[in-house]
């Protein structure tokens, strides 16, 4: 049984979906800790810039996931 294996199972694609959004949204509420930490405002920034981008990048995810879902609805 091969998870990458083409055509991908609804119920695959739905599970990396709801983990992309799930990563998202630990990366966005990891923030306020990254602000309230011990580090300097350096740090603090390159870190925040650090969790934006994994968010956009797991939201991005998540959404292409649903996107194959919905295509994979219109062919049957």
């Amino acid at each position: 049984m091969n998870l990458f294996k083409k055509p991908y199972e609804k119920g695959t694609l739905e599970a990396w979906a709801k983990m992309a959004d799930d990563i998202a949204k630990v990366a966005i509420l990891a923030a306020p800790v990254v602000l309230y930490g011990q580090s300097g405002w350096a740090a603090k920034l390159a870190n925040i810039v650090l969790l934006v981008f994994i968010a956009y990048l797991f939201l991005l995810g998540g959404r292409f996931c649903r996107k194959i879902i919905q295509q994979q609805g219109e062919q049957l």
